[in-house]
């Protein structure tokens, strides 16, 4: 492989970021090479010296403010094409870069490339597949037969009835996006689901590894666990279900996904 990386871990970090260092050893343990850097809106000692006892750039947002903010100002600190949003709290597989990577070189059109993963708590211990997982991995039948989906109907028809993709999982290609302005302020719970939607209106493919690549920690303290507590998780699917679906079907799908997502609290 070309000793030049073409991938970046982008690593967001916020606060008091417990399991911090977990996550940069995961990724600094890759068996390909990626450029590797922190990206925070709130620095602080411990954040700083995790940057500087692993060698890691850190980039302060200063500018634009929320998720939105975050997520964008982590992807346009990127050298590279390709750039995976790092959640502070998950543990990336040592062969995630390579598997991404190949992707993008075996299917040069490639928009984003996403991978199963397993959950786990606060301690490490990975959790049993629940109602979420299971309905997740069933909404993405269409790779069952395939790698990659290419045609808007296909793309769209993982995303119809939920949101199957596992955001940190997720490889953007920059360029073939258009840019890091990927997401709509007017979402901080399905943000990422409403820029999938629009991304399976755009010309070029899905990858989907059906290999896991990473755990993803399920914690009090994660924001998921906190949109679905306060209300506003089900507000903004009522309002992508109302995109996708007359108004008596998407209150439906809405009232039935909530109730499969309890299992993250």
């Amino acid at each position: 492989m070309n000793d030049i990386p073409s991938h970046s871990f982008a690593i967001m970090a916020y606060k008091g970021a417990p399991f911090l260092e977990e996550t940069v050893q995961s990724v600094l343990k890759q068996n390909v090479k990626s450029e590797v850097y922190i990206s925070t809106s709130t620095p602080n000692d411990r954040i700083r010296k995790i940057a500087e006892d692993n060698h890691l750039p850190l980039f302060v947002n200063t500018g634009k403010a929320g998720i939105t903010g975050d997520w964008e100002f982590a992807l346009s600190s990127a050298s590279t094409p390709y750039v995976t949003l790092v959640d502070q709290d998950d543990i990336y597989l040592e062969n995630y870069a390579e598997t991404v990577v190949n992707f993008f070189r075996k299917y040069p059109d490639t928009l984003i490339v996403f991978a199963d993963y397993r959950e786990i708590d606060h301690t490490g211990t990975v959790r049993k597949l629940n109602k979420t997982m299971r309905i997740k991995h069933l909404l993405l039948w269409p790779f069952v037969f395939r790698k990659s989906l290419k045609g808007r109907g296909a793309k769209r028809s993982v995303l119809r009835i939920g949101n199957p993709v596992c955001s940190p999982s997720v490889t953007y290609n920059i360029p073939a996006l258009g840019g890091p302005h990927l997401f709509d302020p007017e979402y901080t719970m399905a943000l990422d689901w409403d820029a999938w939607i629009r991304m399976a209106d755009m010309k070029g493919r899905f990858c989907y590894s059906r290999k896991p690549l990473l755990y993803h920690r399920l914690h009090e303290a994660t924001q998921t666990s906190g949109g679905i507590s306060g209300g506003r998780r089900y507000e903004e699917d009522l309002r992508i279900y109302r995109r996708l679906w007359p108004e008596r079907i998407a209150k439906a799908l809405a009232d039935f996904y909530a109730e499969s997502y309890k299992t993250n609290l």
